[in-house]
């Protein structure tokens, strides 16, 4: 039986690391061996592990805070927007390929996420993050935004750069984009290495990926009129720039102070969901139905996964969704079925069948 008391966390935040403060922190993140598992956004990295560490992570959680962090993180209650969508992904993701222990771990986490997002309404995305930038600059959506990556934050902040009423939305990267989100001719295009001869623009956000090369801001960008916003982990930009210059650093800390009270709220809300999946785990971790379920849930986040990456244009709340209804139409009668069966080697061969972990006996299921 799983102890979840030994669950550990060692957590950094990375937001607007420069290059050199990030690999040192990823020097640290890739000395865990093992079953360890690593979540990684723009704004943190996260090791969990059931196994003592003595890493040199700023904080250190154990046990039911480790995972209640988890799930806060899974939840956007830790993100610059608070309920951002993406990152309930990226926990996902990174522990599709887990031990069973940390599986079971991080189902409990992202289910209890999964239920407040719905039950609160917590919805939104890191395009927001555009809105928080002109915020906090006091500056009105209009005129041109550049926009520099082709990635998947490139194409939520040119979204929400159209909604919020931008004349102009140009995307600069190594290659034009050839996913669904950039057909249509809303969105302009320019190489990553002409931005310098690029007309003004009113403001520029950084989306670059980790590997991309640091922009100087006063040299390496065209004249910006407004506001540079800096999203990427490491940092985009360095230098000085003659306007306002804003990073993720900075959008989190504004973002948490005028938020905390809903947060804590909510985070406390997150908590009691969290006491009540454990006890349902206790009490059905080891039942038939539990465990067919289980094998069937871990195939069903794997494909979700798989369907994310090759359709990005879907938001991932969408996928699981879909996933998730049409797997509980499916194998509802027979755990249904399965609940009134009193024969322990039957039930034992039949999880088997669904298992990845084991394989099931020669002789097959009784019949």
């Amino acid at each position: 039986m799983i102890d979840f008391d030994d669950l550990t966390a060692c957590l950094w935040k990375t937001a607007s690391l420069p290059r050199e403060g990030f690999a040192a922190v990823r020097e640290s993140v890739d000395l865990h061996a093992g079953d360890a598992v690593i979540v990684e956004s723009c704004q943190r990295l996260e090791v969990y592990a059931f196994e003592d560490c003595q890493c040199a992570a700023p904080l250190r959680l154990r046990g039911r805070e480790a995972l209640l962090h988890m799930a806060a993180v899974a939840a956007g209650l830790h993100s610059a927007v608070l309920g951002e969508e993406q990152v309930m992904g990226q926990v996902r993701t990174s522990l599709v390929d887990s031990a069973p222990s940390l599986r079971e771990a991080g189902d409990i986490a992202v289910a209890a996420a999964r239920e407040l997002r719905q039950s609160t309404r917590v919805n939104t995305d890191s395009g927001h993050l555009l809105d928080r930038g002109l915020a906090m600059a006091n500056v009105d959506a209009g005129g041109a935004v550049l926009i520099l990556g082709t990635g998947h934050m490139a194409r939520l902040i040119a979204r929400r750069a159209q909604y919020l009423g931008f004349d102009r939305v140009v995307i600069a990267g190594r290659t034009k984009p050839v996913t669904a989100w950039f057909e249509g001719g809303q969105f302009e295009f320019i190489p990553l290495d002409s931005v310098t001869g690029a007309a003004a623009f009113d403001v520029a956000v950084g989306c670059l990926g980790s590997n991309a090369p640091v922009i100087d801001a006063s040299a390496g960008l065209p004249p910006v009129r407004s506001l540079v916003l800096d999203l990427g982990t490491p940092a985009n930009f360095c230098g000085a720039t003659t306007t306002t210059l804003l990073d993720v650093a900075k959008l989190l800390e504004a973002g948490q102070h005028h938020t905390n009270r809903r947060r804590m709220r909510l985070l406390e809300e997150l908590g009691a969901i969290i006491d009540r999946r454990l006890a349902m785990a206790a009490s059905t971790r080891k039942s038939p139905v539990g465990a067919f379920r289980a094998s069937i849930e871990r195939i069903r986040q794997r494909e979700a996964q798989r369907i994310h990456h090759l359709h990005p244009e879907i938001a991932p709340e969408t996928v699981d969704a879909i996933t998730r209804a049409l797997v509980n139409q499916i194998f509802h009668l027979p755990s249904e079925r399965l609940r009134r069966i009193d024969d322990a080697e039957w039930h034992e061969r039949f999880v088997a069948l669904f298992s990845e972990d084991a394989e099931p006996a020669a002789e097959g299921v009784r019949q």
